[in-house]
């Protein structure tokens, strides 16, 4: 198991640094500001899955754990898609909000 840690060492799951800020309350120049930082964690997700994707191909599928790494990296993609699904959801009722103001 210590092989499958080392393996995906260099995927570094991305730090979302920013709250998305009501849109009946928000400024505009906010929202904009806000849609960059979005796009920007979304590139950073997708990076993120590329890795994993990049990362996975590099193991043997002959490794005795291959199944137990292939597992752990679908789990973390996963996480990762959730997460931006879920932002994704937050930041559309950010912007109906906004618009409908």
């Amino acid at each position: 198991m210590a092989f499958s840690s080392m393996s995906f060492a260099e995927c570094n799951y991305p730090k979302k640094k920013f709250d998305v800020p009501s849109g009946k309350k928000a400024s505009e120049a906010e929202m904009v500001e806000t849609m960059g930082k979005v796009k920007q964690f979304q590139a950073n997700l997708a990076v993120y899955r590329t890795c994993l994707d990049d990362e996975l191909a590099k193991i043997s599928p002959e490794l005795e754990s291959y199944e137990e790494i292939e597992r752990m990296n679908a789990q973390k993609y996963n996480a990762s898609v959730e997460d931006e699904q879920s932002l994704a959801e937050e930041w559309g009722e950010a912007v109906r909000a906004f618009k409908s103001n």
